[in-house]
């Protein structure tokens, strides 16, 4: 086993420093860590919660629990840097990374587990998109303002003042005037909540041919993963076999020789 190395040169390192002490306490991620930490990343989701720091440290609280009796003891950051480093191996299909201090068994546990936490962070980011592009409150209001509300507004901030009796023919010819025009912005404001309309159905189509896209990427990544791991099995099984026939082929001159040696 490789000996520990300091906390600030790898990520590979979970951290733990105790009350009064200056130096963090080096602990070192092994197979069956790393397959702990995956699954209490899945049950606890942080990726889907705004608070993830308490998700994280709650994590950090399980892992510490259950393994209280081997000293490891790290906190909830450590174990979403150590997340984030095994995503990054398979992310990048690098199996010497996932598959080191670990036995076959054990490798391809955790590659089914890293799926699963690849999907949730995906999610996590096809939400954020979604959030981003929504419209806030305040513009939906302001979108949906009634061509009535419009007019009566305009109206009333250029309605003349008060004239003399033998004015008002004019004055009523005017208001119509400023009625026709107003009509006319109200049909500006119509094109415009039309063309805003369109927009956001065209975003909307937008944002799910990028999920459909994200998903057949997540398929395409899971069933290489697969493929991967039925040649690791065929090459084993291939080891065995080759293993088994060289025993038997040595048996079989140990029993010639042993029959010349009785002779």
């Amino acid at each position: 086993m490789e000996p520990p190395v300091q906390v600030q040169s790898s990520v590979d390192l979970g951290g733990y420093c105790p009350p009064g002490s200056s130096r963090k306490r080096q602990v070192r991620f092994g197979a069956h860590h790393d397959i702990m930490l995956l699954r209490e990343v899945i049950r606890h989701n942080p990726y889907a919660v705004r608070e993830s720091r308490l998700a994280w440290a709650s994590v950090a609280e399980k892992m510490n629990s259950a393994l209280r009796g081997e000293g490891f003891e790290v906190d909830g950051r450590r174990c979403r840097e150590r997340t984030a480093l095994l995503l990054h191996y398979y992310k990048r299909q690098n199996f010497t990374g996932l598959r080191r201090f670990g036995t076959e068994s054990l490798y391809m546990e955790k590659e089914d587990l890293l799926q699963e936490v690849l999907e949730l962070e995906s999610d996590k980011q096809v939400a954020g998109s979604e959030q981003h592009h929504r419209y806030s409150p305040q513009d939906t209001l302001a979108v949906t303002i009634t061509d009535e509300t419009l007019c009566r507004v305009q109206e009333e901030v250029l309605a003349p003042p008060v004239m003399e009796t033998k004015q008002e023919e004019d004055i009523m010819e005017e208001k119509l005037n400023r009625k026709q025009e107003c009509e006319g912005c109200c049909n500006v404001y119509a094109r415009i909540l039309q063309h805003l309309e369109r927009r956001a159905e065209a975003e909307q189509r937008l944002r799910e041919e990028e999920l459909a896209l994200r998903r057949e990427e997540l398929q395409l990544q899971r069933e290489r993963a697969a493929l991967e791991r039925d040649r690791q099995e065929a090459e084993n099984r291939e080891r065995e076999r080759r293993f088994e026939l060289e025993r038997e082929e040595r048996q079989v001159i140990l029993a010639i020789l042993r029959e010349r040696m009785m002779k």
